[in-house]
C-alpha cells in the first residue's frame, strides 16, 4: 500500500515538474535572445537582427504556456493524456494569436523614434569627436538612431549605427558616451552597431544629382543597457 501511494504521489508531481523547466526555459530563453549580456552571448555579435527576432518570441510563448497549462492541470489532478489534450487545444491556438500580434506590433512601431530618446543618443555619440561627417547628410555626423521592438514582451530597444569609426580606441570612446547617457538619463536599453564606411554614392543625372545608397559592412555590434 505504501509503495502504491508512493509511486502515484510521484506520478503526479512529474507533470509540475516537467511544466516548471517549461516554463523556467521559456522565459531563460526569451532573456538570452532578447540579447542580455549574460557570459557576453551577444557582446560584440556580428548579426545585429536575424531571423531569430522572428521565431523565437512564439518558441518561448509556446514553451512557457506549455509549462503553465501542465503545472495548472498537474493541481487540479487532471489525467495526463487529457492534459496533453488541454496543452494543444489552449497552447497552439493562443501562440499563433501571440505572433501574429507580435508582427503587427513589430511592422507598426519597429523604426521611429517613438521613446524620443534618439536625438539624446545620436548627439551623445557625436559627442566622442570621432565619427566623421555623413556622406549620405553632409553637415551631420554618420549616426543615426532608430527604435525597435523586442522578445516576448516587445521591449524596447535603441539601435544606432555608426559609420566609418573603425578604431576600436575610437569605438569605445563612442560606446563611453553612449553608455553614459544611458546610465544618466535611464533610457531603454541601446545597441550600437559599427559599420565600416558609408555606402554612399553620387552622380550627376539629368535632372541633377542624384545619390544611391547600397549596404554596408558591419564591424561590431555592442549591447548597453
Amino acid at each position: 500500500m505504501i509503495r502504491t501511494v508512493t509511486s502515484g504521489n510521484r506520478s503526479d508531481r512529474n507533470p509540475i515538474i516537467i511544466g516548471l523547466l517549461l516554463l523556467a526555459s521559456g522565459l531563460t530563453m526569451n532573456y538570452l535572445f532578447e540579447r542580455h549580456n549574460v557570459l557576453a552571448v551577444w557582446e560584440n555579435s556580428a548579426y545585429p537582427v536575424s531571423g531569430l527576432d522572428l521565431f523565437y518570441p512564439p518558441l518561448c510563448v509556446f514553451l512557457s504556456l506549455t509549462g503553465i497549462v501542465l503545472v495548472v492541470g498537474a493541481i487540479r489532478r487532471i489525467t495526463v493524456r487529457r492534459l496533453l489534450r488541454y496543452a494543444f487545444v489552449i497552447v497552439i491556438p493562443l501562440t499563433i494569436l501571440y505572433t501574429l500580434f507580435s508582427l503587427a506590433v513589430q511592422s507598426i512601431a519597429t523604426g521611429a523614434d517613438r521613446l524620443g530618446e534618439c536625438p539624446g543618443l545620436n548627439e551623445a555619440a557625436t559627442s566622442s569627436n570621432v565619427i566623421p561627417e555623413s556622406e549620405r547628410r553632409p553637415g551631420h555626423r554618420a549616426v543615426g538612431c532608430e527604435v525597435e521592438r523586442r522578445g516576448v514582451f516587445l521591449s524596447f530597444y535603441n539601435n544606432i549605427w555608426v559609420y566609418g569609426v573603425t578604431d576600436a580606441v575610437a569605438q569605445q570612446r563612442v560606446l563611453e558616451r553612449v553608455a553614459e547617457r544611458v546610465r544618466q538619463v535611464h533610457t531603454h536599453p541601446a545597441q550600437v552597431m559599427f559599420y565600416e564606411k558609408e555606402n554612399w554614392s553620387v552622380r550627376q543625372g539629368k535632372n541633377g544629382t542624384l545619390g544611391s545608397g547600397g549596404p554596408s559592412k558591419l564591424i561590431r555590434v555592442v549591447n548597453i543597457g
